[in-house]
């Protein structure tokens, strides 16, 4: 005996029922938890890899192979870092922030207290140079106590510090 089509469904068109039929398979998916996938398939899902088996898109990242202990959270764009970054502790407090700028590897960075309270702002930049990649500070950087009151402003020139001013 054939299985009887709901009226609800016999009323669409062909193109929107394989576009729901698309859409359901699109939602399964065959991959280990955690791992990278590619191709169009779930599109908006996390950690996936492009063509080239870069990074691309929305990304996380997990302490526990059971995906529930986030790590980092962000986006990248053919295997670059982009935009707002988020990394957190063991115990899932927010550690740091991270906002990419541009192409020239400079970044804003906020720290964090145990507290949630800011614990110094500034930028810093990745530089390739002929010996390596090097991460480095640079410019103004403010450092706050756990009350959150502005105590020191340090200056820094390729991750050197150059300057430290109190508070006024």
């Amino acid at each position: 005996m054939a299985a009887r089509i709901p009226s609800r469904f016999r009323a669409l068109p062909w193109p929107a029922l394989l576009l729901l039929s698309l859409l359901a398979t699109a939602c399964a998916s065959t991959h280990a938890p955690g791992t990278a996938r590619t191709g169009p398939r779930g599109f908006w899902r996390a950690n996936r890899l492009d063509r080239q088996g870069d990074r691309q898109g929305r990304w996380r990242s997990y302490f526990d192979e059971a995906n529930t202990q986030l790590q980092t959270r962000g986006h990248y764009r053919h295997g670059q870092p982009v935009g707002r970054w988020r990394y957190y502790s063991a115990t899932g407090l927010l550690e740091r922030r991270e906002c990419y700028l541009g192409r020239d590897g400079r970044s804003l960075l906020t720290y964090y207290h145990p507290n949630g309270r800011v614990a110094r702002r500034g930028q810093a930049r990745v530089a390739d140079e002929p010996d390596g990649a090097h991460f480095y500070w640079f410019g103004e950087w403010q450092q706050f106590t756990e009350a959150g009151a502005l105590d020191s402003v340090k200056t820094y020139n390729k991750g050197q510090l150059v300057v430290r001013r109190a508070a006024k």
